[in-house]
């Protein structure tokens, strides 16, 4: 019983996070939409490289964490 509350909990949890993901992009992406296209085009490229290094920077923490 013990595993099956805990699934749910992360199901919970994870759904949580998802809702949270969309109402920012929403938000971010309606202030977006509104710049010229020019600006548009630099602001999702900065983005994308902002998210990927942040990405990269935390796998490579939680990897050196695993190999402790």
């Amino acid at each position: 019983m013990a595993v099956e509350v805990n699934v749910l909990e992360y199901f919970g949890a994870e759904a949580e996070l998802k809702k949270k993901w969309m109402r920012m992009w929403e938000s971010l992406g309606k202030r977006i939409l509104k710049m010229p296209k020019w600006m548009q085009e630099i602001v999702l490229e900065d983005i994308n490289t902002a998210i990927r290094n942040r990405i990269a920077t935390m796998e490579m923490i939680q990897n050196a964490k695993r190999n402790h």
